[in-house]
């Protein structure tokens, strides 16, 4: 229906198709960039939520100006999806979509509507537009529970070049007071080129279906922020207090340290989001645990200046005992309305990186002056966070000179962080300033944002990254294909997850979700895993943080200690699994994945044939993004830089100088400590942790990611060949079938021909020492011994798995 609008015709429908229409001219890498990161900030049922509806087969309830006819065999199924979001809650959008018959009340573009039969599924309607179109749909489904619509387009005057259109509207919570609205349609154009005509037509419908929705149920006034400081009145709780927190229509706006008299720490004020004046301001008064021990409110009517003058100054609030507030009063806080311009986006995010540039200029200075000094012996320290538990590798509790980055280097990493400040001060320029600044200054705001948006426009890489990363065309070009997105799994950054599926029974390795799964060529997971085609990769370490019961997702907040305040919104992620297979070509593909780990039967199993293309193609975002946490954190940071601090510190306090085994690591050693150092200074610092804010698990969770992989790690069982021999994969794709692991394929021939070179030089060397026993020599050397023991010992470097002893070439050539 309705693309009376703009054409002849629109339908919004959900179904297998072949393209996603998103309204704008944003670029595909902008896009891309945009909506990974908002991945990152929201969960997928806060995005999209699965349509559960009736299957779109041919034969079966075929909609359109023809829907009694069969879909015809030759022509190909298209759709168009739009999104909006109406800043009113779910329920009450929900009142006027379900309303079948009454969609006119709502729509001013449609001037007529006529019933045929009772409210609910089989109910047919007819829609008129100015007395000159007319469309006949037929309601099909209807699910309160999940706020979906579907129907049917029965018939449309004058005709549209299209049959068997099928309609869905979905609602999603988008918070308390908003929702996400996705408009879709299915529909078997009469001929191809009708095709951009009617999705143009349908993309204009449903943007204004969705406006029309928005202007029914906006709010009489808009949320405008209304600056208050927060001041302690009276304090009779026992014992401290943590946080006193601020929320306006349930949601929380502000957490305020306080002191454990209840004093707040800092005396800037903070702004309340205040859209209607029957809200209510809440205050909770937090312990150090979390919980509340008292609780008040006061009306937003109090702090908004009525239409004939300001509104008071100062209001007290009594908080009561207990969550509720109704206990005896506990505390008083007066809140105190400040006569100054509200703060806005662009003025927040401008302090926050104004403040953190002197933090990370003193935070990089600083590291001068913790360099310790070369005295034979450097000691080892443990990471605060480690235990027994949760451990973690040793590192080098000082910065020796001589493992010092070398000037050309740390001004590279000078350089980088300048480039990073650049780039967030660029930024800043597209956030719109609601603040009051003369119109000369509003004029060269506007000119200095269409400046960067201009560049955005041309190179979407260009100002995010200052430059400083090239735009991957490829990826840019196909990360919405799904053998991409399996394909990053062997020749991508994460090549440490995917599993071949080897036993003889599938379904003993994957989940009871997973057994019914069958590819799109007929195999079933038995069939491929008799094929060498099965493939799986789990994500059990992300299973951290605090659980969202309701999504299935884990959430972190990250918190500035330079602001004394949260930065960002709250993010979220998964622990998923997911199943690959190989297709026919050779390539791999996605059979079906998991996002959540309820584990009791309700899993949902997201595939391209039961999802909608934006719903999957959203699950696939998330399912990329918790990949990346475990890559950033497990493969990288902690299993490449981490995990080789403890090597290099036991090799240097172990092995003699001239040592054979010196000069074979010591050019594997270079700069590592230096660069570990600094990071400890940058990235998971106190004072500007990059990685609490810029990943979705944050700093302390990503260690303990880390730490719950490094609990199982062994030296030699999960060396290069080891580690892949445990994952189903042999040293060529004659054991796995599996062509174009680059991992696996080029690792080997590096991984050989540093066993030829070392164990050549090894030989060699302990031939002469040995007197032709080379085995003997290595077993005899108390170097090596030495440095073992060193290894091992747990208040040194700790690795429990290294071996105890060397007793031949090989052996050693192995560790090495």
């Amino acid at each position: 229906m309705l693309g009376a609008l703009v054409k002849p015709l629109a339908i919004f429908v959900v179904g297998a198709s072949t393209a996603v229409v998103v309204p704008g001219p944003a670029p595909l890498a902008l896009f891309a960039a945009l909506i990974t990161s908002a991945v990152a900030k929201m969960t997928l049922f806060e995005g999209l939520r699965a349509v559960k509806g009736p299957a779109e087969t041919p034969g079966a309830g075929a909609s359109g100006a023809h829907a009694d006819k069969p879909l015809h065999p030759y022509r190909k199924v298209e759709h168009t999806v739009v999104e909006g979001t109406i800043p009113a809650p779910v329920d009450d959008v929900w009142a006027l979509v379900r309303d079948f018959g009454g969609w006119a009340s709502w729509w001013p573009a449609f001037t007529s509507c006529s019933v045929d039969g009772a409210d609910g599924v089989g109910q047919v309607r007819t829609l008129g537009y100015d007395g000159l179109r007319f469309y006949d749909e037929q309601l099909t489904a209807r699910d309160d529970g999940r706020h979906v619509i579907e129907y049917l387009l029965l018939k449309a005057q004058p005709e549209v070049p299209a049959t068997h259109v099928r309609t869905t509207v979905e609602l999603v919570a988008a918070g308390p007071t908003a929702t996400r609205v996705t408009w879709s349609a299915v529909f078997q154009p009469a001929a191809s080129a009708a095709v951009s005509t009617l999705r143009a037509g349908q993309t204009a419908a449903y943007e204004a279906g969705i406006a029309a929705l928005g202007a029914r149920l906006s709010r009489a006034s808009l949320a405008r922020p209304v600056r208050v400081s927060v001041t302690k009145v009276a304090m009779a709780a026992d014992g401290s207090v943590a946080h006193l927190t601020l929320s306006v229509g349930g949601v929380r706006a502000h957490s305020l340290r306080l002191t454990p008299a209840g004093t707040p720490v800092s005396a800037e004020p903070v702004a309340l989001p205040l859209a209607d004046a029957a809200e209510a301001v809440e205050l909770g008064l937090e312990a150090p645990d979390g919980s509340v021990v008292a609780a008040g409110s006061l009306a937003a009517a109090a702090l908004l200046a009525p239409a004939d003058g300001p509104a008071p100054t100062t209001h007290e609030v009594a908080l009561g005992c207990g969550a509720e507030g109704s206990g005896v009063p506990v505390a008083t806080y007066a809140l105190s309305v400040v006569d100054a311009p509200p703060a806005s986006a662009a003025e927040a995010a401008t302090k926050l990186l104004f403040a953190l540039i002197p933090e990370l200029q003193q935070e990089l200075v600083q590291t001068v002056f913790l360099l310790g000094h070369d005295d034979g012996r450097w000691a080892y320290a443990a990471y605060p966070s480690a235990s027994a538990a949760q451990p973690l590798p040793k590192f080098s509790a000082v910065l020796p000179p001589s493992e010092a980055l070398q000037p050309p280097r740390a001004g590279r990493l000078f350089q980088r962080n300048a480039e990073f400040l650049y780039a967030q001060a660029r930024l800043l320029k597209l956030l719109v300033d609601t603040s009051a600044v003369p119109p000369a200054m509003r004029a060269r705001m506007a000119a200095l944002q269409a400046e960067v948006q201009a560049v955005l426009a041309e190179d979407p890489f260009a100002v995010p990254f200052h430059g400083a990363v090239a735009k991957p065309t490829r990826v840019v070009d196909r990360w919405t294909t799904d053998e991409e997105v399996a394909g990053q799994m062997i020749r991508g950054v994460n090549p440490m997850k995917i599993t071949r599926v080897t036993a003889d029974d599938a379904t003993a390795v994957l989940p009871a979700v997973f057994h019914g799964l069958v590819a799109a060529d007929g195999r079933d997971v038995a069939t491929l895993r008799a094929d060498k085609a099965l493939f799986y990769a789990d994500y059990p370490e992300l299973m951290i943080g605090e659980l969202d019961a309701a999504s299935g997702a884990y959430t972190h907040q990250a918190v500035s200690s330079v602001l004394d305040s949260d930065v960002g919104a709250r993010k979220y992620w998964y622990a998923p699994r997911l199943v690959l297979y190989k297709k026919a070509s050779g390539k791999l593909s996605i059979l079906g994945f998991t996002l959540t780990r309820k584990d009791d039967g309700h899993d949902e199993v997201y595939t391209a044939a039961t999802h909608p293309p934006i719903t999957f193609q959203l699950a696939k975002l998330h399912l990329t993004a918790a990949d990346n946490q475990t890559h950033q954190f497990v493969s990288h940071l902690g299993l490449t830089h981490l995990l080789a601090e403890p090597f290099i510190v036991a090799a240097h306090n172990a092995l003699p100088a001239d040592h054979i085994l010196t000069a074979l690591l010591r050019p594997h050693f270079v700069d590592t400590i230096g660069i570990n150092f600094l990071a400890r200074q940058t990235l998971v610092s106190s004072v500007v942790p990059f990685t609490d804010s810029t990943f979705s698990v944050g700093t302390s969770n990503a260690m303990a990611v880390f730490s719950s992989v490094y609990a199982g790690w062994d030296f030699i069982g999960d060396n290069f060949p080891n580690g892949l021999a445990k994952r189903g994969f042999g040293p060529d794709a004659s054991v796995d079938g599996l062509d174009g692991f680059y991992y696996r394929d080029d690792g080997f021939k590096v991984w050989n021909a540093l066993t030829r070179h070392v164990s050549r030089v090894l030989t060699a060397h302990y031939s002469a020492v040995g007197g032709g026993d080379a085995d003997a020599a290595v077993a005899a050397d108390p170097a090596l011994a030495a440095w073992s023991a060193e290894m091992r010992a747990p208040d040194k470097a700790d690795i429990a798995s290294f071996p105890s002893a060397f007793g031949s070439v090989e052996a050693l050539t192995e560790a090495l």
